[in-house]
């Protein structure tokens, strides 16, 4: 199980990631120690509704409901986008502050089905963003192995 350092720790590089994407001094320094280059990012492009290309129009225009529906059903309200992915960082920042097995699941979910995909297509937009995704699929990985390792 996660134990509350390692959860509070995982919290802070989602939000350093989402303050980044805002442009806060903090996240800008993350960033910086991560060379990610943000600065030629169109973060209004920065949506799953736009990114998200492996899904018919449709589907895509579909997202920032579905993903407002999420967010709802985990006591969490956007106040911004629901499917942006500044929003989406700041969601599964507040959900890492939870180390029950059920948090982390929902975490794992959402982490597959919608950040990375999201993540992968904005890096083809934004090569900058490259390191985040890269610390979004090993957080996803390490996810895996705890729950793997829970469940025997």
């Amino acid at each position: 199980m996660v134990g509350s350092l390692e959860a509070l720790d995982r919290a802070s590089l989602y939000l350093a990631m989402a303050l980044a994407l805002l442009g806060v001094r903090e996240g800008i320094e993350f960033s910086r120690e991560l060379d990610a280059d943000l600065e030629k990012c169109d973060k209004k492009i920065l949506k799953a509704s736009i990114l998200r290309v492996d899904y018919d129009p449709v589907t895509r225009s579909l997202l920032p409901r579905a993903l407002a529906e999420f967010y709802e059903n985990n006591g969490f309200e956007a106040l911004e986008e629901p499917d942006s992915l500044v929003t989406m960082l700041t969601f599964i920042a507040q959900l890492a502050r939870q180390n029950n097995i059920e948090s982390l699941k929902t975490q794992h979910r959402f982490l597959r089905v919608h950040l990375i995909p999201t993540l992968a297509h904005a890096v083809e937009k934004c090569q900058g963003l490259k390191p985040f995704l890269d610390i979004v699929l090993e957080d996803a990985d390490y996810l895996k192995q705890i729950l793997t390792t829970d469940s025997k």
